[in-house]
């Protein structure tokens, strides 16, 4: 009897899919590695959040009539940076105030530089030029006149890029709320700071 042809043998992995198995283990070492890069930076810089009050507000030459408003408003603002390894860089700063929603007065900050572990305290003022109220909120803006102080809403907005050591980061979208902010109509009241909430 003939004996038998033996079985040929298994092929083995062709080039092509060891190929992508070495690409695939690359990069998943890869992902691997950043991401312990990523946890190692920030456990060595340990970052922060930035914190934003208002410390004073106050209205000045205070003029309602017709449902046209015409105000000046003088804020300080208090941004802090508590930060030991990173500091931050601003571009032009966008304040308004609003009332019920609506902006009455507006200004732009000029740019600046924050160090590390640095408290800046930014003086903004903003004027209401013949602003157009409805008449419900003409209204509602005597009575809170009447009563020595009116709620405001304070909002910050801004470009800003972070330094960490020679590194310069991209630029984030900073929102800055703050409300309600009371401000008063005499000098004489003392003034309660706001706190400010962020946004990215």
């Amino acid at each position: 009897m003939a004996n038998s042809a033996p079985p040929p043998p298994a092929a083995g992995p062709s080039p092509a899919s060891k190929l992508v198995r070495i690409i695939v283990v690359v990069i998943l070492a890869l992902i691997v590695l950043l991401g312990l890069a990523v946890l190692i930076t920030w456990l060595i810089i340990k970052p922060k959040q930035l914190v934003y009050r208002i410390d004073s507000a106050s209205v000045h030459n205070f003029n309602l009539k017709n449902n046209h408003l015409n105000a000046t408003f003088d804020l300080l603002i208090k941004a802090h940076n508590p930060n030991s390894r990173i500091s931050v860089y601003y571009d032009p700063i966008e304040v308004s105030v609003a009332y019920d929603g609506q902006t009455i007065a507006f200004n732009t900050l000029e740019p600046f530089h924050q160090p590390r572990r640095n408290v800046t305290r930014l003086d903004a003022t903003l004027v209401a030029r013949d602003a157009a109220l409805s008449g419900a909120l003409s209204r509602d803006l005597r009575v809170q006149k009447r009563s020595g102080n009116i709620g405001l809403d304070v909002r910050i907005k801004a470009r800003i890029r972070f330094k960490v050591g020679i590194f310069k980061l991209k630029h984030h979208t900073l929102r800055i709320s703050c409300s309600p902010v009371k401000v008063q109509m005499s000098s004489l009241k003392n003034f309660e700071t706001a706190s400010c909430d962020l946004d990215w």
